[in-house]
């Protein structure tokens, strides 16, 4: 084989708040639209379907793979700053945090690009949070920039 070896799909779980911050540093500048998104009610999953930016890949090839975030044990879900009715909306997340409440229960808050606060607050009753890469990446038509 020539040339750079593929970059291995992503495959990590979030167990403990320590755990979080790595898969927030995967899924930073990953790019989706609002209808990617669905919260399951019944199975207390909330999933996020997304085109993630491959930051660790090197080179100077941008680079995004489809990844799915799945958080589980999901008890309550409040979206602010975008709109519900709107499938389509481009959206671009920024980060993953994660607040610690009594144990194990915790809130990861999602954070997305734009105007004013947009994010996603979801409360749990624990930290299970799994990032999966569904294919290899492919090339990406530009790169983000951060000011």
């Amino acid at each position: 084989m020539f040339g750079k070896p593929p970059l291995k799909p992503i495959r990590l779980m979030a167990e403990a708040v320590d755990d979080v911050p790595p898969i927030s540093a995967l899924v930073q500048d990953a790019a989706l639209r609002f209808g990617d998104m669905a919260y399951d009610r019944a199975g207390r999953h909330f999933t996020v379907r997304m085109n993630r930016f491959c930051h660790e890949a090197p080179g100077r090839q941008p680079l995004r793979a489809p990844s799915v975030l799945r958080i589980s044990g999901v008890d309550k879900v409040q979206i602010r700053g975008m709109d519900t009715k709107n499938g389509q909306q481009p959206l671009s997340l920024l980060d993953v945090s994660v607040e610690a409440l009594e144990a194990p229960a915790a809130v990861l808050t999602l954070r997305f690009a734009g105007e004013g606060p947009r994010d996603i607050r979801i409360e749990t009753e624990c930290i299970d949070v799994l990032l999966l890469d569904l294919a290899a990446p492919h090339r990406a038509k530009s790169a983000p920039h951060h000011g």
